[in-house]
């Protein structure tokens, strides 16, 4: 069930706000509620996953409580890595397999299991209430607000990655209090705001850029479309994955819940460590809490700086996905990052016009081998932006209202804040009208998942 789609929009959502209307009275129901809510929405793809996410609940609630109980740390540590090897199972066990077969010269074994929509996701959330449980940050909770940390229906599948201590204390609270109108306004705002950027801009970029890349399988490009493939690709990403972020929060708010903001208006970086503080926030903060610190961090000399945040952009890229061309791409970003760790320690900053340029040429290069499924399709990618595009070339248009509105416009969320924070008539009519045009576009256009399922 997408959240673009008019089974979520028309028939899931409006029947869980009325189921949890009336559950909203009882204190001891609103967590349960929303966690069968959470677990029917989850199902909805594939009821096979459901038994994953519900024996991964159980799994780590369980490890928590004993932990609580003896005080051994062995448990915490054997639950993480249970969790990583049940992701590593369904996630990279082909890959590894298929990697080892070819050094060997064997034929690969292959283990047919699908991969469970979000589990990367979720297994990200599991990790960051047990690790801080071991370091004693973190207290046991009920079965029922743990599970709906992790089964939340509006960022189980994609985030933002929110951490324990962020909305744990939020569960459980009423949401059609006194005053809830203000809120829901805020959330409606969000919702809308969301769906505009998936159907109009992200979507809108995914049919000219996927015909860049798969004419690029087969032939030189000579008519300038790379720079629609290599240039739109970002931006389709962003607004494909910032359109969704902001969906969850304004669902979340519905719900009385805040989540966090996972995009501040990156494109306006002048550097790359900037970039990376604004784009993906909640997993940035995962992998610098989590990994980069874990490892030393900065904390032991700059050339232990500089391989640690390699590792750490290098697992990060292989998080994405199963295959090399993730791997080399988080590389390539440790790799920059730490090009300006040692440029700031021998030169001066650069101007930040430069530094813009720098970083949002760097970041669309390389998102080109993130992007191409072969070496040969990288290539030919670079080398069609040897030739400049025609105006009239497909996807033209739409590239450059996505620019325009990503570099030129403030973040997304505080355009929501600043339409919400007046609730209006006017406000209402708008709103109205940008979902009927989302739901008109989707009848015409077919749905559309969103870009950061497949991770």
């Amino acid at each position: 069930m997408l959240f673009n789609s008019y089974a979520f929009l028309i028939v899931f959502l409006p029947a869980a706000l009325a189921i949890y209307w009336f559950a909203d009275n009882s204190k001891r129901w609103r967590t349960w509620a929303l966690v069968a809510l959470s677990l029917v929405f989850y199902s909805y793809w594939d009821v096979r996953f459901l038994p994953v996410m519900v024996g991964s609940i159980l799994f780590n609630w369980w490890a928590a409580a004993m932990f609580a109980r003896t005080g051994r740390h062995a448990i915490v540590s054997g639950a993480v890595i249970a969790d990583l090897m049940v992701l590593g199972i369904f996630k990279y066990a082909n890959f590894f397999a298929a990697n080892l077969a070819a050094i060997l010269d064997v034929m690969p074994p292959r283990l047919q299991v699908a991969l469970p929509l979000g589990i990367s996701f979720f297994t990200f959330h599991h990790i960051m209430y047990l690790v801080d449980l071991g370091r004693g940050k973190a207290s046991t909770y009920p079965l029922d607000r743990y599970a709906l940390y992790i089964c939340f229906f509006p960022q189980a599948l994609a985030g933002p990655i929110a951490r324990w201590n962020e909305v744990m204390h939020q569960f459980g609270e009423r949401a059609f209090a006194p005053g809830w109108q203000k809120r829901c306004v805020l959330g409606v705002t969000f919702v809308v705001v969301g769906l505009v950027q998936k159907v109009f801009l992200g979507d809108a970029l995914e049919t000219p850029v996927n015909a860049a890349y798969e004419n690029a399988r087969t032939d030189p490009l000579l008519d300038g479309s790379a720079w629609i493939g290599v240039l739109g690709f970002p931006f389709q990403v962003f607004f494909d994955f910032s359109g969704y972020s902001d969906i969850a929060i304004g669902l979340a708010l519905l719900f009385a819940i805040r989540l966090p903001i996972n995009f501040d208006a990156p494109f306006r970086a002048t550097s790359l460590q900037s970039f990376w503080r604004r784009w993906h926030i909640t997993l940035m903060r995962f992998l610098r809490d989590y990994l980069y610190i874990p490892l030393g961090g900065n904390r032991h000399g700059l050339w232990r700086q500089i391989a640690t945040t390699v590792a750490t952009m290098t697992l990060g890229g292989l998080w994405h996905g199963a295959g090399w061309n993730f791997l080399i791409w988080g590389f390539l970003h440790g790799l920059g990052l730490s090009v300006a760790v040692l440029w700031g320690i021998v030169a001066p900053p650069l101007p930040k016009a430069v530094g813009w340029a720098l970083t949002i040429a760097f970041f669309v290069l390389t998102l080109n081998v993130f992007r191409a499924p072969s070496y040969e399709v990288c290539m030919r990618m670079y080398e069609g932006l040897m030739i400049l595009p025609g105006l009239r070339l497909n996807g033209v248009r739409v590239l450059a209202v996505a620019m325009v509105v990503a570099i030129a416009l403030p973040p997304s969320h505080a355009i929501c804040e600043r339409l919400a924070s007046r609730p209006s008539p006017a406000l209402a009519w708008m709103l109205a009208l940008a979902l009927v045009a989302v739901l008109v576009a989707l009848g015409n256009q077919g749905n559309y998942e969103f870009f950061y399922f497949q991770f």
